[in-house]
């Protein structure tokens, strides 16, 4: 019976961020602020994040 490839399985661990820390939030994508420049808009904002929760990309329809 063949042994498990640890050095494979740490590396596909460290691609999926499993069991990896949270890394800090980068700048520029901030939890709380959405901005529109179009005067009175109402669009929805949907909000792109990793399986971790961690916020990658905000996206504002009009």
């Amino acid at each position: 019976m063949p042994t498990p490839d640890y050095a494979r399985i740490a590396q596909l661990e460290r691609d999926l961020g499993i069991g990896q820390p949270d890394p800090e939030p980068e700048r520029g994508i901030r939890e709380d602020r959405t901005v529109c420049l179009i005067k009175n808009c109402d669009g929805e904002t949907e909000e792109i994040r990793t399986w971790s929760g961690r916020l990658m990309q905000r996206i504002h329809l009009h």
